[in-house]
This record gives structure tokens, C-alpha cells and sequence, in this order.
């Protein structure tokens, strides 16, 4: 049996810089219109999703998503980036947002809980997601130990490959520092499990940093910080202007006796306009 697993996290839907529909409905009879930004985001996601039912179907294979967490922006830090401070107008963007990969009929659905600013206290706000879904009979794995149906911490072993997913993960603030981070944090999780006595993931995967890196073979744990569904917020405009985030979601493909493969499908926003003395 093959399996792909498509990897997505970041969405902050409800946020004005994250994953929109055109429109939202809100509660008083307005509605919010995307931004050009958040259009050409749209079309990624939906494209994003393509690719994941290309590789589906050329693989014959089963799928399962895993929704990484900080699927909705929350009202967080006194922000005015945000479409509604209402969370039914954020939750219509989220359900526009998840009727896509929810289209593709999953046979497996994870969901990570994420951080509190965005998502509530004990991630509140992924757990009513997942606990509908799960309600709405769609096939969600929930926590073993604690029957909720979003997970802090998710272990599994498909097709002989181990992975472990979590949602906040560490890169490096400096080009030159970006990747050691990751590759430390990959370092750390194979001595985790040695003292342990637990056998080590092949695959870690951590999301939160909105920046890809691919730590590749050099560790006996692959660590995978996957990219984002939403652009920069003022606070990264306050400590990283002109940085672009990365956009996009991962894929990979399992198979039992052969290497995992790993694709990335990323999306590159347009920097900066350059403003040119006539």
C-alpha cells in the first residue's frame, strides 16, 4: 500500500495577511473582501491541493492530511489584523478554507493543536474544529490517551516509516544560522528517544516559524518545519521588514521498503515594489 500525507499548517485563517476565501459573510449583513494578496494566496492553496490529488492518483494511494496547527488567527495581542473580532466571521473563513482538502475525502485526518495566542487556551479553538469534524463523521484521529480529537503531539508509523508531528519547531533568525537551528532541533529529538529507549522518528515534522527547511539525511531524524498560509503580519514588518514568508504545504509519499519522498509546493509572492526616479 502506498500513503501520501499532505502537511499544512499556518493557516490563520480570519487573519487579514492569511488564508481567505474572495468573500466572507460576517454577522451584522457586511461582508470582507480579500485582499489582492490574499487572492493569489487562495489560488495556491487550491492549487496545492491539485498537486496532492495529482500525487494521489498517479500513486493509487491512500491519503492523510495533517493540519498542523494555528488554523485560525484568533484576536491576539491588541492586533487590528483581523477580519471580524466575532469568531463566526474567522470560523466562515476557516470552513471555506477546509471544504477544499475535506473535497479530496481523506482517509485519515490529524489535527495538531497549536499556540494559545492564536487558538485559544489549551487550543480551544482546533479542538471545536476537530471535534466537529469528528461529529460531522470525518475520519479524525484523536489523542489515544485522552479521547480529545486534536493532539498536542502526534506519533504514527505508516508503511515502515516513523513521523512525529508538532507544531512549534525552531529555525535561525540569520541566513546563516537558519538551518543549524533545525538540524539541532533534529539532533535533539534522536537523543530524546535514545535516552529514552524509544526508537527515533525518521521524520520529525514542526510548523509555527513560517519558514521551510529540510534538514535532509545529515541526522538519523529528518526534521521538516513546513511553510505557511500567511503573509507578513506588522509585527514581522517590525522585526524582519522586506522578509518574505514561505507559502506553501508539503507532500510526502510512503511506501513500504522504499525511501520516503518528500515534495514541497511553494508559491513565491512578489517582494516589494521598486519605486524608480522618473
Amino acid at each position: 500500500m502506498t500513503v501520501v500525507i499532505a502537511v499544512t499548517s499556518d493557516w490563520h485563517c480570519g487573519g487579514t495577511t492569511g488564508l481567505c476565501p474572495e468573500i466572507v459573510q460576517l454577522d451584522d449583513g457586511g461582508e470582507y473582501r480579500a485582499s489582492k494578496a490574499q487572492r493569489w494566496m487562495w489560488q495556491g492553496w487550491q492549487s496545492y491541493w491539485k498537486r496532492v490529488a495529482e500525487v494521489r492518483a498517479s500513486e493509487k494511494a491512500k491519503l492523510y492530511t495533517v493540519m498542523n496547527g494555528d488554523l485560525v488567527d484568533g484576536n491576539h495581542h491588541g492586533t487590528t489584523q483581523i477580519l471580524s473580532g466575532n469568531p463566526n466571521g474567522q470560523a466562515a473563513a476557516l470552513n471555506a478554507a477546509m471544504a477544499v482538502p475535506l473535497a479530496l475525502k481523506p482517509d485519515k485526518i490529524w489535527i495538531t493543536r497549536g499556540t494559545d495566542a492564536h487558538v485559544g487556551q489549551s487550543a480551544c479553538a482546533e479542538e471545536r474544529i476537530a471535534d466537529g469534524l469528528r461529529r460531522d463523521k470525518r475520519p479524525i484521529v484523536g489523542d489515544p490517551n485522552t479521547g480529545t480529537a486534536s493532539q498536542w503531539h502526534i506519533r504514527m508509523e505508516v508503511e515502515g516509516t516513523r513521523l512525529d508531528f508538532a507544531h512549534h519547531g525552531r529555525v535561525g533568525t540569520r541566513p546563516w544560522t537558519k538551518p543549524n537551528v533545525s538540524a539541532n532541533l533534529a539532533f535533539e529529538i534522536f537523543c530524546d528517544h535514545a535516552k529514552d529507549g524509544i526508537p527515533h522518528p525518521h521524520i520529525a515534522v514542526r510548523s509555527h516559524m513560517h519558514q521551510l527547511v529540510d534538514t535532509g539525511t545529515i541526522h538519523p531524524v529528518r526534521l521538516i518545519q513546513t511553510p505557511c498560509w500567511q503573509f507578513g503580519t506588522s509585527f514581522i514588518h517590525r522585526i524582519a521588514p522586506g522578509k518574505l514568508a514561505d507559502i506553501g504545504g508539503v507532500i510526502i509519499t510512503l511506501r513500504k521498503g522504499q525511501e520516503p519522498r518528500v515534495e514541497t509546493v511553494m508559491f513565491k509572492p512578489d517582494p516589494t515594489p521598486l519605486w524608480k526616479a522618473a
